[in-house]
């Protein structure tokens, strides 16, 4: 059985994704694979910086879905109200 990894591109569209209705702004770094996230409230506020998502953190499903939630979880502790959201399934890969 092969696994399936997410590429940088799909990490950061997921990423982004993840905070609604706030906006999220994923930008890459292609020298080592990694990308930054932040994410601003309707305000124009920045409430969350990511600056660094290495390639082990988003390459499987799991570990990216588990940064998304944790940095979520902190934000609806701070009062920011966020869409409801789960981690895209990934085709191969099962219970994804």
């Amino acid at each position: 059985m092969t696994t399936q990894h997410i590429a940088l591109d799909e990490a950061m569209r997921i990423s982004e994704m993840a905070f609604l209705p706030c906006h999220a702004a994923a930008k890459a770094n292609n020298e080592d694979a990694s990308f930054s996230l932040r994410v601003i409230n309707a305000a124009g506020d920045e409430i969350l910086t990511i600056s660094h998502i290495a390639r082990s953190q988003y390459v499987a499903p799991t570990h990216l879905a588990g940064l998304l939630e944790n940095a979520r979880l902190q934000l609806s502790k701070d009062g920011v109200p966020l869409s409801a959201w789960s981690m895209p399934a990934q085709p191969g890969i099962p219970g994804a």
